[in-house]
């Protein structure tokens, strides 16, 4: 399916860039561009840009571009065909089913497979619940002020303090598939198998699609290990996993925020105040992965997390995360010996939300907690600059957001920009924090690569009007190319035209990745209409032709000169015969 691009460009036609980029980014039209702020990166100021007749977009500000298809993608971190399904399924287009290899029918079947049997797992867990043997766990939801409703919502269940309650509940399926699922554990002596949750509220890992993962489990008494999750499985890796996702997602989506806590409970307690923006990681610590799978949903992350020592280290071990991530987030430590449970518990959402608006900045909640564990006497300082190390590192060096958090550190800290960057990298690395040129060439240069202005201009044109590439190279234009990337992108524009002539240039997007893709995407949101294409391609082809013709009499010259030092009369004879017939012809 991957492979048929005519399925593939009837979907991207038929996708409105506008109307789907426009249900996650606030769009005000800009002349024939529309603009708003980037969903990949934090910012204050629009440079996330939509060319409608393009169907195209581009950030000025993260180099971030594509089409509707490749947005869909980044946003909700998710791969190219379910990408493609959901678009062709908004504007009612057929798919032919792809053709699978053995080896992938055998992994979706299995997969399908523990897919049924969580669910199925989950739908007796929850009925227990309910049964008379549940009331254990019916009274201890209710101790911790859980509601029916959001037990009902996140399908919460109960594992009886039995060995083999869902290994007789599920003779159906069988001990394998149980194991497979993580389910039962096989005995130490290989013979038979035992339930893994055992007297525990059992919370249902589902994904953001709805699948059934796996799941939590929170025991009733005082036995260890207090939280148990499943082991991973071929369905379920908890480091890409977030609990309530799937059940908040949409509140998410209309907050544009995403509150992160530490526990199952917390998350619960929330939802049961009318909190509904919210998820928190399953039993590990945050992961890019976790971050990544918010991107599709949420424009900022706020990490709410416990009032003591290890919920602040765990919100200093998080930042660098979101800043290589590049997504914008800020920090709420409750006061010492509550976490968001107990606190939204005792004084309510309206307190929690107040709290939510006077978050810490990334970069303030760093600066604060450092100088509180540090002091700034010199040796504090020092200490501090150390701790900042891995956090500058984890932004790109050409970032815009590394010069603002430099120049923050640098200010709370007394310290000129050099003094700290002069701990954290090479002295050349300040040339990074000059203020970011807005032309194309600069922004080119900015991103790895480097054209003439020439070249520019050239490959500005084509990229619009593709058409025209056959008779620029003709003319030469491949022998005025310096950069290999600039050779790549009309070899992709050549092989394009070749394959679909008359295709607008957005195609292009596809066969180009890095810097080139870039580069192609901010052409395609900036270059303007020209009113008289025809005369502007005649005008650039001229000046090929005529730079031909003075590159070759160029290196005919240098050839005589080089035939008269070495007093060889029979070439230079043929060489200047060849010159008088090249200037005969101009």
């Amino acid at each position: 399916m991957a492979n048929d691009e005519g399925v593939v460009q009837a979907v991207k036609d038929a996708a409105d860039i506008l109307e789907v980029v426009g249900e996650i980014v606030s769009l005000k039209k800009a002349g024939v561009n529309y603009k708003g702020l980037c969903p990949f990166h934090g910012e204050k100021t629009p440079s996330f840009t939509v060319n409608p007749a393009r169907r195209s977009f581009h950030c000025f500000g993260c180099g971030e571009g594509g089409d509707a298809l490749s947005f869909i993608m980044r946003y909700q971190g998710i791969g190219f065909w379910e990408a493609l399904k959901q678009l062709a399924g908004r504007y009612h287009i057929s798919l032919p089913e792809r053709e699978l290899s053995p080896r992938e029918r055998q992994t979706a079947s299995k997969r399908k497979e523990l897919f049924a049997i969580n669910q199925q797992a989950a739908l007796c867990y929850h009925q227990l619940l309910f049964a008379e043997n549940g009331a254990v766990a019916r009274n201890y939801l209710e101790k911790r002020r859980i509601p029916l409703a959001v037990i009902n919502d996140f399908q919460l269940g109960f594992a009886p303090e039995s060995w083999d309650f869902l290994l007789k509940a599920m003779a159906d399926v069988g001990e394998e598939g149980l194991s497979e699922a993580g389910l039962v554990v096989q005995r130490e002596s290989g013979k038979g198998y035992y339930d893994r949750f055992r007297n525990r509220v059992l919370f249902p890992i589902i994904s953001h699609s709805g699948k059934y993962l796996g799941f939590g489990g929170r025991i009733l008494d005082n036995q260890e290990p207090k939280y148990l999750n499943s082991p991973e499985t071929l369905v379920y890796t908890k480091g890409k996993t977030l609990f309530g996702l799937f059940q908040n997602k949409e509140a998410i989506r209309r907050s544009h925020r995403a509150l992160i806590v530490e526990g199952n409970f917390d998350l619960l307690s929330l939802v049961a105040a009318g909190v509904r923006d919210v998820v928190a990681p399953l039993g590990t610590a945050l992961t890019s992965q976790h971050i990544r799978a918010l991107k599709g949903y949420a424009q900022e992350a706020v990490l709410l997390f416990d009032g003591d020592q290890a919920g602040i280290k765990a919100a200093m071990r998080a930042v660098p995360l979101f800043l290589s991530e590049k997504v914008a987030a800020r920090v709420v430590i409750l006061p010492d010996g509550h976490d968001p449970d107990t606190f939204v518990t005792e004084f309510g959402a309206a307190a929690l939300e107040e709290r939510l608006a006077a978050a810490y900045a990334l970069p303030e909640f760093v600066v604060s907690h450092l100088v509180d564990k540090h002091g700034l006497d010199l040796e504090g300082k020092g200490r501090i600059v150390e701790e900042l190390r891995p956090l500058i590192k984890a932004i790109d060096d050409q970032d815009l957001q590394r010069s603002l958090f430099v120049s923050h550190f640098s200010t709370k800290l007394g310290l000129s920009e050099e003094q700290l960057l002069g701990a954290v990298s090479p002295p050349l690395a300040v040339s990074a924090y000059q203020p970011v040129q807005t032309s194309a060439t600069a922004a080119a240069r900015h991103l790895k690569i480097s054209y003439t202005m020439i070249e520019e201009q050239l490959l500005s044109f084509l990229i619009i009007y593709p058409e025209y590439v056959g008779q620029f190279v003709e003319e030469g234009l491949l022998e005025i190319i310096t950069q290999p990337s600039a050779a790549n992108i009309v070899k992709a524009l050549q092989e394009l035209h070749s394959k679909f002539p008359g295709c607008g240039a957005e195609r292009l997007l596809d066969q180009l990745e890095g810097p080139e893709r870039t580069f192609v995407s901010r052409q395609l949101i900036s270059v303007p209409v020209l009113p008289d294409t025809e005369r502007e391609a005649a005008e650039k082809i001229a000046w090929l032709r005529e730079n031909r013709q003075k590159q070759r009499m160029r290196q005919l010259t240098a050839r005589i000169n080089e035939a008269q030092s070495k007093n060889d009369q029979e070439l230079l004879f043929s060489l200047l015969l060849e010159k008088k017939k090249i200037s005969e012809r101009e």
